[in-house]
């Protein structure tokens, strides 16, 4: 093997070694919080919280009330559990809880495991179910980095989709929401994510078994019910249906794996609203009057590019690469569009954020992006030796 084809594997390996590191010191921060001497569960504040408070008020409570979960958990600061707790109620008398349920139905699995090793009297916050919960999520986060991986190799040498997923994801937020914050929907939502775009993919190419329409509509109905606005990644699925669907039994496997999350968000909107539809986030409103598109994508505020330079790079050579794709051009549909809902929403920021957590999607555009860079550096090792700089 000689120097050139063996730079590649050195650079996997440095860029391996560096990940690890970086989870590592991201999964050290939340067991400290745990198991240290302020001995305070994993989770972060008021969206964490109810993400998870599905899980104990369902499982253990039998209902959808968060009350108890509020007044009693210790991970919302006393001032706002306070003022939360003086808010109106529902319709149906519970209190208003707008997330939706996708993120506590994927982590329920790892939290009924904790539960059936867990003595009587648990209340869902002890260390079994946080841990559990969290190894769960973290599971998701490898799932989800390793479709992606696969999904740029499609298009790409093996070396450089590693190379490319690897420098995208250590210069993008998502490092944060897949390590030290995995109780929030962002982690989630992408592992999810590259599992609808791997599927639909794999059917575009003539796989077209039962259990891939199946898995498709289940993995895309539950990133919709883990955050609704990542409805926007399902072009490329809808694209896919519309070209090469020619009968309605795809769709009606497809529909048969989408009906359990869709039934669980429809049964939670009724007991918390008394309705089957109800919209959840109150006077929050998209405002396309006022779009903020320069702001998030470039403010100090949580700008997506600000955080780093090369997630720009990545996603202007994406926009080369993908407008001559089928797939492409669909995948650029939906991130301009996520581009134009993030401007549109009143806390464009997202308020307490790491970066822009609401591009963890767009984070495998960034790194196909990157892939179409390292080729170019192949040819070109002025613009590569500049680029290398700027990491």
């Amino acid at each position: 093997m000689d120097a050139k084809s063996s730079a590649p594997v050195k650079v996997v390996a440095l860029l391996a070694t560096l990940s690890a590191a970086v989870v590592a010191c991201g999964l050290v921060w939340p067991a400290w919080d745990m198991f240290g001497a302020a001995r305070r569960p994993m989770l972060q504040g008021w969206d964490d919280s109810f993400y998870y408070f599905w899980l104990p008020s369902v499982v253990i409570d039998h209902d959808v009330d968060f009350t108890n979960q509020l007044e009693h958990s210790g991970t919302v600061a006393p001032a706002t559990r306070d003022l939360a707790l003086t808010l109106p109620r529902t319709p149906t008398g519970n209190l208003d809880a707008k997330y939706p349920p996708g993120w506590a139905l994927g982590s329920l699995p790892f939290f009924l495991v904790a539960h059936v090793l867990s003595p009587a009297g648990a209340t869902g916050f002890e260390p079994q179910y946080l841990v559990a919960v969290w190894l769960g999520q973290l599971a998701y986060a490898l799932a989800g980095l390793w479709l992606a991986t696969k999904i740029i190799g499609r298009y790409f040498p093996w070396n450089v989709a590693l190379i490319a997923g690897l420098v995208g994801w250590l210069t993008s937020p998502l490092v944060y929401y897949q390590t030290a914050r995995l109780s929030m929907s962002h982690n989630q939502v992408f592992a999810l994510a590259m599992a609808v775009f791997w599927l639909t993919l794999r059917i575009r190419d003539g796989d077209v078994r039962a259990r891939h329409w199946l898995a498709l509509g289940f993995c895309a109905a539950l990133m919709v019910v883990t955050r609704n606005v990542a409805f926007v990644y399902l072009t490329l699925t809808g694209w896919v249906i519309a070209r090469h669907v020619r009968s309605i039994r795809p769709v009606g496997w497809m529909m048969l794996g989408a009906a359990l999350p869709v039934a669980i968000q429809l049964i939670a909107w009724k007991l918390l609203y008394g309705s089957w539809i109800a919209y959840s986030y109150g006077g929050e409103r998209f405002n396309f009057d006022e779009l903020h598109v320069a702001d998030v994508l470039f403010s100090a505020r949580h700008g997506w590019f600000y955080w780093h330079p090369l997630g720009l790079a990545g996603i202007t050579a994406f926009f080369v690469w993908a407008w001559s794709r089928s797939e492409g051009r669909a995948w650029l549909i939906s991130l301009s569009t996520i581009v134009l809902l993030s401007a549109a929403w009143p806390t464009w920021w997202l308020g307490s954020s790491f970066g822009n957590r609401g591009f963890e999607v767009p984070t495998l555009f960034s790194m196909i992006g990157l892939a179409v860079v390292l080729q170019w550096m192949q040819f070109r090792p002025l613009i590569g030796r500049a680029i290398a700089c700027v990491m």
